[in-house]
């Protein structure tokens, strides 16, 4: 089977992070060829990408032009065409509208964000879509999609290999007798960093805390600037709560290989997303697990996880203190959340979801367009 993936490829970018590990999957299970028809990486490479499969660099968010990525699409011809849709990358409907009219094969759109509130605007944009839970199935069939053409497959989990925390800590230069909060993801203030730190200030007369932040300043901001911006912020709350000495931000890409080794030195990580409602939309955070107890937001972006598989907050400093609090004194607590989270981490693995991908794709090619 020939499988064309339309996305960001190698790239500081989720979707681009999602497609390497669904590519890396689908290269597990023989016969099949996968070709990726990549955004331009205008100032976004990363320095430690390579690649495995071909890819062809054929479009960009910020230019109407269709051209290209038809003509590569023409001159690989795959038998299947996943799209890997994110709303701030496809701002082109009509290159969409045109790849669904002019490529002969069959065409399947992962839906990476939905908004509740609207109406469904990727109608007759593919022959079927993949969404990540049961909500946003609901929303499509809601709209107008046939049941029959939507289809949950989860978010995959990437499970971080098993290190013990002196020798994750050591290789990070990390406090061996501290307690470590760790958050990971890009810097930007729906992640709460600034909530955090507040915690970490009323705490750290009660415990031997110190706060790692994980990941860079987000490439992307509307203004430019946002993100920058709210990172500077966070720099000055640490010297006016005089927390330098036990907080400290790794504030740059971070590869899978490395945070697994931030994941393993961790006493808890942290997850207090911002409710992004009516913006519904699988979190590559929360599916990059280690057998650490989890705090995460009371948020319907998580609403896929079962009960019991993280600690769930509110996001306000004083629910995050208590966690922190109880899963610092109730080791059976922690071990219970631990245990429920990589229940679902195994079920949900990068290798089951590229089987159910598979599975779909061999569907889609016995259907009708």
């Amino acid at each position: 089977m020939r499988i064309g993936l339309i996305s960001t490829y190698g790239v500081k970018c989720g979707i681009s992070t999602y497609s390497e590990h669904l590519i890396e999957a689908l290269l597990k299970y023989p016969g099949n060829e996968i070709f990726v028809f990549a955004e331009e990486n205008r100032g976004n490479s990363r320095d430690e990408f390579s690649s495995r499969v071909e890819f062809i660099r054929c479009f960009h968010r910020s230019v109407d032009d269709e051209k290209r990525i038809l003509d590569a699409l023409k001159e690989i011809n795959p038998d299947i065409l996943h799209i890997q849709h994110e709303y701030s990358i496809f701002r082109n409907f009509e290159m969409l509208q045109k790849i669904y009219e002019l490529f002969r094969g069959r065409t399947v759109m992962t839906l990476h964000t939905i908004n509740l509130e609207k109406e469904f605007d990727l109608k007759g944009f593919a022959d079927h879509y993949v969404v990540h839970n049961g909500p946003s199935k609901e929303y499509l069939v809601r709209h107008g999609v046939s049941e029959e053409n939507v289809h949950v497959i989860h978010h995959g989990t990437l499970i971080a290999p098993k290190m013990s925390k002196e020798e994750a800590r050591k290789k990070l230069n990390l406090p061996l007798d501290r307690k470590i909060l760790l958050s990971h993801a890009f810097f930007e203030k729906k992640k709460n960093i600034d909530l955090i730190l507040q915690a970490v200030a009323e705490l750290r007369d009660e415990f031997p805390l110190y706060y790692v932040h994980a990941g860079g300043v987000h490439p992307y901001g509307s203004p430019p600037e946002k993100h920058q911006l709210y990172y500077e912020r966070c720099l000055k709350m640490v010297e006016e709560l005089g927390l330098e000495d036990i907080v400290r931000f790794d504030a740059r890409f971070i590869p899978d290989e490395e945070l697994f080794i931030y994941l393993n030195s961790a006493d808890i990580i942290l997850v207090v997303e911002e409710n992004k409602y009516p913006l519904l939309s699988a979190s590559g955070t929360m599916h990059t697990v280690a057998e650490r107890p989890v705090i995460g937001s009371d948020i319907m972006t998580f609403c896929e996880f079962p009960e019991g598989s993280f600690y769930r907050i509110e996001i306000s400093v004083e629910a995050l203190k208590k966690a922190i609090r109880e899963l610092l004194t109730d080791e059976e607590l922690g071990r219970s959340l631990v245990e429920r989270m990589m229940e679902y981490a195994r079920k949900t693995s990068w290798e089951e979801v590229a089987k159910e991908h598979l599975k779909l794709y061999r569907k889609v090619l016995g259907s009708e367009k």
